[in-house]
Parts: C-alpha cells; structure tokens; sequence
C-alpha cells in the first residue's frame, strides 16, 4: 500500500492568499507555492493527535506564515505524509524516496523517538536536515547524525532536577516505575528516570512494564497497589498512558504522578477521565505564559478550536515549531546546507517555548527547564 498524502485544499490556499492581501503585514506570497512533506502520525494508535495537530497546529501555521509573506515570497503549501507509528519498515521507505528529492531542504514533523531513531543511518548518508519537534526520548548517539535537530526538552537534562524538586514537594521517599517495553523513547527515558531516583536516595519499590496498545493492565496496576509508592513515574505515549492512569485510580492508587511531555498531553487527560490531574512533569509549554508570544498562541488556537481550554504540549510544539521553521528557511537559501546553517544561527531566539538554541546539531537549549503541573481540563501550568 502506498503511503498516504493528503494536500491542502485549494481553497483553503485561495482563502490564505486572500486574508493575506487583507492584511498588508507583508508582501503577498506570490507564484508556485513552495510544496514541503509533512511525514507525522496519521494512522495506527495515535491518529488522534496526528489529526489535532493537523487542524490545530499546522493549517494555522500555514496560514499565518502565509500572512507574513511565505517562503521566500512563495506561498506555503504542506502535504500529509504517514510515517505508520508505531511500525518503521514503511517509513524508512518513505524517507529514502524523500531524501532522493534534491529540491527538499528539510524533513520536518515525524513524531516518535523510534520514528527518528528508525532512519539515523539514513540522515548520516543523505545529508538533509532533519527537525523532530517531539521527538523527547533520551538520544543514545550523540552526533545526531549531524543533521538531526530536536525540540523537546529531554530527560538528561530536566529529569533529575525535576525528581529533585518532587521528592522535597512531596517528601518522597519511595517510587513506582512503569513505562512500554516495546518504545524506544519509553525505554530510553526509564533508564534516566531510574538512575536520578537511585541518585536522590529514592527506594524503588515496584518496575512494571506494558506493550503499546495494551489494556488489560491488572497485574500491573495490582503490583503497584501491593507495593505503596509514594510516587509513580510514568513514561509511555498519550493513548498508553491515559489507559494505565485510569486504571491506576480506578483501583484506588493515589499516589504522585511524574512524567514528560506525555503526561501533559489532551489524550493523556481524555482517556484518563482526567487521573493526570495534580501530575508533575516537565514540558516546553505552560498556558499561563504571560508572554505576548504565547498569548497570541493561545488566543489563535482558541478562535481555530472555538474553544476556551487550552491547546496542550503537541499542538503548540508543532505550531511553534513549523514557525520557528519558516524562519529559518527565509534565513537560508534553502539549500540542505543552508538550512543546517541558518538553525546553528539560532541563539536564544523567542518562541512559545522561551528563548531556544541549537549550538550544533541535537537537542535545543534553553535557559531553564518548564515545569508544571496537570490542573482543572488538563491544562499544564507553571509548576512553582
């Protein structure tokens, strides 16, 4: 089966091109549209999110970007490309033939850690740059292939401080562990949650593990039970883990969720019936960023969504993200190259997320991690 695309409507395009010569914020984009992939989630167990961010993320994003004049004058066009998450064999695929199109400067989107770990080898020989926005599993090779940028804030740097600040809030002296056997990102991200533990002179008493799309979950769930914890590190995607949340407090288990961006997620709230609520986790993204940056972010995804909660950690990281895109591809000359240089000419540059770095290919800095906690409808605010 060939791998599904979907583009833009027309008259969606038309619609953007006429609300931009509206406007007068720039000159209108003009000419043949500047056509990029959008390799992400849309199918299989997290359909849901590739879906949310689809129409809450990109599509506002294409048309603000539109706004402010294109890419290079030209207007923006994105086309959905589905990587198949949680499988690879397809996507691997995928990748080659878009790595073979000269005229590609950047392969953006793609989701999970496993999705990018999947194609390391290929970015190395390919040369493309390669922008993950939420991709947040611990990375186990650390040229990134010399191409590949991520956005994520990651366990390595954030955890510990993080368990460190739980344990002194919460005076935990004991803790559960409980991630997917079968992720990649779950694994790598346990590892680094259990040493920071074992560091803080945390007890763990219970490590449970489960596979993707599981949910019979008892004797997991009955494991933690029998074994008290003062705290339950989780780590798992959105969907996993809102279906092991509830069935943790369907069985009566209280204690203090800690967790990363996954946590924070609207499907992880969802399918919990709103368990993750009190839970700690770092993030890129808390609602009550006073900001003019996140404010406008959340005003605009309030009249897309027509809704008055707040977008959660996946759709802001990829509106600020495909953003943060445009400019470094008006800063470039859209050669591979170029576009890898322009993302090094970062350095504390303003986005939703705060003043954000790339020094070298990798993981993006930023002065000091985002906590927060899980609060009323999911909303993840500043954890103080």
């Amino acid at each position: 089966m060939s791998v599904k695309r979907k583009y833009i409507l027309a008259g969606l395009a038309a619609a953007v091109l006429t609300i931009a010569a509206s406007t007068g914020h720039a000159a209108d984009p003009t000419g043949q549209p500047f056509r990029m992939p959008f390799p992400y989630i849309f199918s299989g167990p997290l359909v849901d999110i590739g879906e949310r961010v689809w129409a809450e993320a990109m599509l506002p994003a294409v048309e603000k970007i539109n706004k402010d004049g294109g890419i290079k004058g030209r207007p923006l066009e994105l086309y959905k490309i589905d990587v198949r998450f949680p499988e690879t064999a397809a996507w691997i695929s995928e990748f080659r033939r878009l790595c073979a199109d000269p005229s590609l400067p950047v392969v953006y989107g793609i989701g999970a850690t496993k999705s990018v770990l999947a194609i390391y080898d290929d970015v190395k020989k390919c040369g493309i740059p390669v922008f993950a926005p939420t991709s947040g599993g611990e990375w186990p090779h650390k040229d990134f292939a010399d191409w590949i940028f991520r956005y994520q804030p990651t366990p390595n740097s954030v955890a510990p401080i993080m368990l460190k600040k739980a344990k002194d809030a919460f005076n935990i002296k004991t803790a559960a562990i409980i991630y997917t056997s079968d992720d990649e990102y779950s694994v790598n991200n346990t590892k680094v949650t259990r040493e920071a533990l074992q560091k803080l002179g945390v007890k763990i008493v219970a490590e449970q593990t489960f596979r993707t799309k599981e949910t019979n979950l008892a004797s997991q769930v009955s494991a933690i039970n029998a074994a008290k914890p003062d705290a339950i590190v989780i780590h798992s995607q959105p969907g996993d883990l809102g279906t092991m949340v509830l069935q943790l407090r369907e069985r009566g288990i209280k204690a203090q969720l800690l967790g990363d961006n996954s946590i924070t997620s609207e499907d992880a709230w969802r399918l919990s019936k709103g368990g993750t609520k009190g839970a700690i986790a770092y993030a890129l993204y808390a609602v009550d960023d006073n900001r003019p940056i996140a404010q406008e972010w959340l005003q605009r995804w309030r009249q897309v969504t027509k809704r008055t909660d707040y977008p959660d950690t996946f759709v802001t990281a990829y509106y600020d993200t495909m953003m943060l895109l445009a400019h470094v591809l008006n800063d470039s000359d859209l050669s591979r190259a170029s576009v890898r240089d322009a993302f090094l000419r970062l350095k504390n540059y303003e986005t939703i997320s705060g003043g954000v770095t790339f020094s070298a290919p990798g993981d993006v800095e930023r002065p000091e991690p985002i906590l927060v906690q899980i609060g009323d409808n999911g909303a993840a605010r500043l954890w103080k």
